[in-house]
């Protein structure tokens, strides 16, 4: 079904993503490619990074991403459309219609919105194909919006050293220093909105929520695949479907969790009170007790509460039991394409 008939995301959302890494890098900074921090040293992921993780997992399994690169280069927005014209054997686009092929054609361009802003390309201008673009810049704001993401607890942070030999001419040889910047470890917590205003404008459907909540977990695993975020693990996803017409969200929904030290039977150095000293989710447990009580004091604007978790991250108590279970496992049929290599080792 063609999106411009498609319903569209049907009430609000709000979702909670835990995710962790070890020894590695979720997110470089723009001057030695350290972990990014804040003053007061809580460290923290940018939404730029996850939305990539997302868009990766989509065009691997088939999605055309407008965000993107083609043949390995980076393509402004007029480039990528005019990508998409000529792939589509489509001559010529102007107004309206290049919102349209833009909202219809791009699943990103749906959930996250795009500033929209053409340069009018010469007739005849390297494929021969005409493009009369009179569209005014204009910004959509995407139905799904971000928290910056941040690392739950103290983390430590380390400098990776290593060597690589290489011949120079079969016999001779070099060798250079290699290093790269990294948490111990890391449980990170993201959290946003869906909002079915934004939606109706950007033509995101209910379709398109699922696939995005999916994306982001599978596509911080499976699209990781770089030396500094190999063995990143999702741990815990939470969806809040409020009920229709209900013009509330609760916001920040990371601020209402919080990590406690695992009570282990004998004093061993994972039952650490050291945050820095964790390594993995074995040394602590995850309280949702805020959580699940201001949703308690709204529980008349929920609709349901859907959640997914993996089998090894553990619960200060155990999760309400009218929360559903979230199908994250069933995805779409698969286009093949494979994980792109658009992501910079900084994102």
């Amino acid at each position: 079904m063609d999106k411009e008939t498609k319903d569209t995301l049907s009430s609000r959302h709000e979702f909670l993503f835990l995710y962790d890494i070890k020894m590695g890098n979720p997110n470089g900074d723009a001057d030695e490619n350290r972990p990014r921090v804040l003053p007061d040293r809580t460290h923290y992921v940018t939404d730029v990074r996850l939305k990539r993780f997302a868009r990766d997992f989509m065009k691997a399994r088939g999605e055309d991403i407008l965000v993107d690169t083609i043949e390995g280069r980076t393509k402004n927005l007029t480039g990528r459309v005019v990508d998409y014209l000529q792939k589509n054997n489509q001559k010529e686009a102007n107004g309206e219609e290049l919102v349209n092929i833009l909202l219809n054609a791009f699943i990103d361009a749906r959930l996250f919105g795009s500033s929209f802003a053409f340069k009018k390309e010469e007739e005849g201008k390297g494929s021969g194909r005409k493009a009369k673009w009179d569209l005014v810049p204009k910004t959509m704001t995407g139905a799904v919006q971000l928290n910056m993401g941040e690392v739950l607890h103290e983390a430590e942070e380390v400098d990776i050293h290593g060597t690589t030999i290489f011949s120079k001419s079969g016999e001779e040889k070099a060798g250079t220093f290699t290093a790269y910047f990294g948490l111990r470890y890391a449980l990170i917590g993201f959290s946003g909105v869906a909002n079915e205003h934004s939606a109706k404008i950007s033509r995101m459907s209910d379709e398109d929520y699922e696939y995005f909540l999916k994306a982001m977990w599978h596509g911080i695993r499976v699209c990781g695949n770089t030396r500094t975020k190999v063995g990143q693990i999702p741990h815990l996803l939470i969806d809040i479907k409020y009920n229709a017409k209900e013009e509330f969200q609760f916001g920040r929904l990371h601020d209402y969790v919080k990590m406690v030290k695992a009570n282990g039977k004998d004093e061993k150095a994972w039952a650490s009170p050291d945050e820095k000293a964790w390594a993995s989710p074995k040394d602590y447990k995850l309280d949702l007790a805020l959580l699940v009580n201001r949703m308690e004091e709204q529980k008349n604007r929920i609709d349901t509460v859907r959640y997914a978790k993996s089998s090894d991250i553990q619960f200060a108590e155990a999760l309400p039991s009218n929360w559903q279970g979230l199908d994250v496992e069933t995805l779409p049929d698969k286009k093949e394409k494979g994980c792109g290599s658009s992501t910079s080792p900084k994102e």
